[in-house]
């Protein structure tokens, strides 16, 4: 049952640094950023004035909700399996010892 747990950790390890590196292959912080002034932007009436402008924003901020969103999702999805890991190991060792 050790191993099995210790297997389970390092997976969930290797998903955590996976999910590192692909946050920085996207750029997550940049887009994150890029993302808050795009919407700024369109929030501004004077964007409508240009509606080129205002289409190209749109599907900028479409594409970026999509990186972003997806990237937050598997973040938080990673950590909440590895709190959920971690509480079942305590409780296995809680029954384990007790």
């Amino acid at each position: 049952e050790a191993e099995r747990q210790n297997q389970l950790a390092a997976r969930l390890a290797d998903y955590a640094e996976r999910e590192q590196a692909y946050g920085g292959i996207f750029d997550y912080d940049a887009k994150t950023e890029r993302l808050q002034v795009v919407n700024a932007e369109l929030e501004d009436p004077a964007v409508w004035n240009d509606p080129k402008r205002a289409q190209d924003l749109g599907r900028e901020k479409k594409s970026l909700e999509e990186v972003v969103e997806t990237l937050t999702a598997l973040g938080t999805g990673l950590a909440d399996s590895n709190e959920l890991f971690e509480l079942a190991a305590a409780d296995n060792d809680d029954v384990v010892g007790g």
